[in-house]
């Protein structure tokens, strides 16, 4: 299980490059093929329709294939599209590479975060807070490493890099000793078999499901609203240098990593709901502040703040998702992180309007009002909850046992 684990976590660092190396990579991939920004949004948007699809259709392809064999086919998806897209071929071929690469990252991301929900005996927080850790390095660290090669002006070879990590995780996965391996089997097979055995959600279930995409809907427009539009918002607010504003992102993604390190042992502590709720809070009540200080270094501590709060809401918001809906870890973990992606997207282009159409200080109050939203919804599942004494109970002492 611990083999098994490490290479989780391995899993999710490369999900973390994959969902950022393009917008690391756009400014010079553009020129290179005399495209404009439209361009580059819809090239991230082919790869956001592929991981969707490939989200969607992970618990199926678990039920047929199981786990090892679509994981693997995953990760073959990935190491071949970057080789080709190392060699820089015709701008239709990246646009299909694009679309592959989103597919091998959305079965990849639901699978091994339904798997470790499900087989985490102890400490699920725990366990899904460090796959988070490894994803945030992900997306940290890759764009550091293409500006290494832009500056080299070899900037290509950050696809061959992503591939050869990608090829050494496949060859650690595909070479995987025969205990782990068995175990795996076995666990697909059982994960087949509750959702053969129970195929529906009850209305009860179906209510705090659809409370939970509301969640994850809103808080992946709040977190790529964030991450993709904070560094304009600085230079718009505070007259900022591009450079320097830049450095907001970092300070964002480093604040998430620390706060990963212990919200799961939190969450554990504290329980599911209170840590949700604080964290919600917390991550509101920094947002609102950004709107009334405007001096630099106030902002970037206001920015550290707002990463710690918002660094576990994601992971634990998932597991608690689970927690609830018992033995339906697989579809409800895709069902979630879809639902994450849909709202990235779409919110994502209701922050940018609102830069474009407005001051930038109600686009500031536009995310803010996405904390509120996922403060409502937590209340409301809550509600939910203490409504559906049936289901409640169970559930309280699930959530003491985890």
């Amino acid at each position: 299980m611990r083999r098994i684990f490490a290479l989780s976590c391995g899993f999710y660092l490369l999900i973390g490059i994959t969902s950022v190396v393009l917008g690391a990579l756009l400014p010079v991939l553009l020129p290179h093929y005399g495209r404009g920004y439209s361009d580059g949004g819809f090239l991230l948007f082919l790869q956001f329709i592929g991981f969707l699809v490939g989200v969607l259709i992970s618990p199926s392809m678990t039920a047929r294939i199981g786990r090892k064999a679509m994981l693997t086919i995953a990760l073959s998806c990935i190491v071949i599209a970057y080789i080709l897209l190392g060699f820089l071929p015709s701008w239709n071929v990246i646009l299909l590479l694009t679309i592959i690469v989103g597919f091998g990252s959305g079965i990849i991301e639901p699978s091994v975060g339904a798997f470790t929900i499900e087989f985490t005996e102890n400490q699920k927080a725990v366990a899904m807070s460090k796959l988070d850790v490894f994803f945030a390095l992900g997306a940290l660290l890759i764009p550091a490493i293409a500006a290494l090669f832009i500056w080299m002006n070899q900037w290509h070879l950050t696809f061959y890099t992503v591939a050869v990590l990608s090829f050494i995780l496949m060859l650690l996965w595909i070479t995987m000793p025969r205990p782990a391996a068995l175990y795996l089997e076995q666990a697909g097979e059982n994960t087949v078999t509750h959702a053969a055995g129970k195929s529906r959600y009850s209305r009860k279930q179906l209510g705090i499901l659809t409370i939970f995409v509301i969640f994850f809907f809103i808080y992946m427009g709040l977190e790529l609203g964030l991450m993709n539009f904070l560094p304009s918002i600085l230079v718009e607010r505070l007259g900022l240098q591009e450079s320097v504003a830049s450095l907001s992102v970092s300070i964002l993604w480093i604040a998430m990593i620390i706060g990963r390190l212990f919200s799961g042992k939190i969450a554990e502590a504290v329980n599911y709901m209170p840590f949700l709720i604080w964290s919600t809070i917390g991550t509101l009540l920094f947002a609102v502040a950004m709107v009334f200080v405007t001096g630099q270094l106030a902002t970037y501590v206001l920015i550290f703040g707002t990463g710690l709060f918002m660094s576990g809401l994601f992971c634990i918001a998932l597991v608690y998702a689970n927690v609830l809906i018992p033995g339906m870890t697989e579809r409800t973990t895709s069902i979630l992180i879809a639902s994450g992606g849909i709202g990235g997207a779409i919110l994502q282009y209701v922050t940018g309007w609102s830069m474009s159409t407005g001051p930038i200080v109600n686009t500031i109050w536009i995310l803010a009002g996405f904390c509120l939203i996922l403060l409502f919804t937590l209340i409301l599942s809550h509600l939910w909850n203490m409504k559906n004494h049936a289901v409640s109970a169970p559930i309280a002492q699930q959530t003491k046992e985890v």
